[in-house]
């Protein structure tokens, strides 16, 4: 295959995996196309429920409303605000695209502080749940120097899909050794990622219910995720209640310094 860049999409957003936009990517063209089909124009705001079990069966939820934003110099920026449980109430998350390594700050009301999250913690659970703050940026695309090289197709419960494989850089201090995502080839929207640690071991699998892809504003949208620890034996479900797509986002929303201000949009 001739080596392809593939280049960003107008949104990074929550729909596609960061790995489809990486700087040195070996995707074919009519790829690139097809997952360009899921892209919002601007900005995205999702609210999300995490249902986390872990071994014996005890349940944890989280709820959070994530916006996300492409910035004029193309950059983007993601914001969680976190609304339950009651302990975590007013958490905020910010996460700025950087080179080579993004910026990311977390506030907790009980603490008064905003704090700077290093490359050593991304790999830190999020409160209890089986995506970490990597996991989360992967998610809704915040990762976009990462180098990409297309796979033979394969098969996902007996539909075709194309194979993406990620390869994290050494100093973005993820866990991870490599990403493999496959994305439906008739939907363009992705179907499962396996997460491989040092010396290929399978360490998380994200599925997406394909029942639950619905259409928002002329593109499909997931609305139920599933993360698998296969180490730790645990699951966290990721629920989807409402999308809204291009709607007004300002910058201002994500200037660190400004964090603990923030309170969500509605």
């Amino acid at each position: 295959m001739t080596p392809f860049v593939l280049r960003r999409a107008v949104v990074p957003l929550l729909f596609v995996f960061p790995m489809l936009q990486g700087t040195a990517s070996t995707v074919a063209p009519e790829v690139e196309a097809c997952i360009r089909k899921n892209t919002a124009k601007t900005t995205a705001m999702q609210k999300i429920e995490l249902r986390s079990t872990d071994r014996i069966g005890s349940e944890k939820l989280l709820f959070a409303d994530i916006y996300l934003k492409r910035f004029n110099d193309q950059s983007s920026g993601l914001i969680a605000y976190f609304r339950e449980p009651e302990d975590l109430r007013g958490t905020r998350l910010l996460v700025i695209e950087k080179q080579p390594v993004n910026e990311m700050y977390l506030y907790m009301p009980a603490l008064f502080k905003i704090r700077r999250i290093t490359s050593k913690r991304i790999s830190s659970s999020m409160y209890g749940s089986d995506f970490s703050y990597e996991d989360l940026e992967r998610l809704y695309g915040m990762l976009s120097s990462e180098a990409v090289e297309q796979k033979a197709d394969a098969l996902v419960d007996g539909d075709a899909v194309y194979v993406l494989v990620g390869r994290p850089s050494e100093e973005s201090g993820s866990r991870y050794e490599s990403v493999v995502s496959y994305f439906d080839k008739r939907s363009c929207v992705v179907r499962k990622v396996e997460f491989f640690e040092a010396g290929a071991r399978l360490r998380k699998v994200l599925w997406v219910n394909p029942d639950k892809v619905r259409p928002v504003g002329g593109i499909r949208v997931p609305h139920e995720y599933r993360m698998n620890d296969i180490r730790d034996k645990t699951e966290t479900r990721m629920t989807v209640r409402d999308v809204r797509l291009d709607i007004p986002v300002a910058d201002t929303i994500f200037d660190h310094t400004r964090l603990k201000d923030f309170r969500g949009l509605d």
